[in-house]
């Protein structure tokens, strides 16, 4: 996989897997996170449908003056630093350090975008940034391509959380509240129906989809019925979730 990182008018092209084999950090984990740390990563206009995404980061809490490493978690991968000598300006931006090694003239801040290239649908990629010395971490994720469906003011998204494809999540929300709904899940001539109450704030829980093998149909569809909203994703599953678009 390719990861494009661009640093002001400068992009930098990396090979995540060659990167991966050798700075895999399997020590930077987000329940360690840094209490009172935000990081927050806001999606870009993308130049059309099947542009790859690409984020600019923005960190609450951070002090001034520390320099940072942007570390990132590709989906089967542990995190693996990608650049390093980034601060945290008073706008809470991820920019460039204003200083050079070697006593030079100060660089002007620029701030940073990034995006994961091509990626599973579903699939959660995190990003870290992460002090040099380790004192401070955050981190952050998102679905760089989601599976999601709507239908009224009820949507309904599954996340892909197996490596071989064959478990998802799904969660949705704008239900009526503490109505009963039925969720029904085909796949391959199979058909797994069930029911159950939305929550009081208008969310169905999470609830976890998971495959058997059964010829070489991978195509699937997750469906919610509630009495003012139905709602069908229709995706793939084994190895055909895994496919990189």
């Amino acid at each position: 996989m390719i990861i494009g990182w661009r640093i002001g008018s400068v992009f930098l092209v990396l090979l995540s897997t060659s990167l991966a084999s050798a700075h895999e950090e399997d020590t930077l984990d987000p329940h360690n996170a840094t209490p009172g740390l935000r990081l927050e990563l806001s999606e870009l206009p993308r130049n059309s449908a099947s542009a790859s995404p690409r984020y600019r980061m923005h960190a609450v809490g951070f002090p001034h003056g520390v320099i940072f490493g942007v570390w990132a978690q590709d989906f089967g991968h542990l995190f693996h630093l990608v650049a390093s000598g980034f601060q945290v300006d008073e706008a809470g931006n991820v920019v460039l350090s204003s200083k050079r090694s070697g006593g030079g003239r100060p660089n002007k801040p620029e701030q940073i975008t990034l995006g994961p290239g091509r990626y599973p649908r579903g699939a959660a990629w995190q990003v870290a940034l992460v002090s040099v010395d380790r004192t401070l971490k955050a981190f952050t994720g998102v679905i760089p391509h989601p599976i999601t469906a709507r239908d009224g003011p009820c949507t309904v998204q599954l996340e892909l959380v197996s490596y071989r494809g064959d478990h998802f999540v799904a969660t949705g929300a704008g239900f009526a509240r503490e109505e009963e709904v039925i969720t029904e899940s085909r796949y391959s001539g199979r058909l797994i129906e069930k029911r159950q109450r939305i929550s009081a704030n208008g969310l169905l829980l999470p609830d976890v989809l998971s495959y058997e093998a059964i010829g070489a149909d991978y195509n699937a569809h997750y469906s919610v019925k509630g009495g003012s909203c139905k709602v069908t994703v229709a995706y793939k599953w084994g190895k055909a979730a895994l496919f990189r678009r």
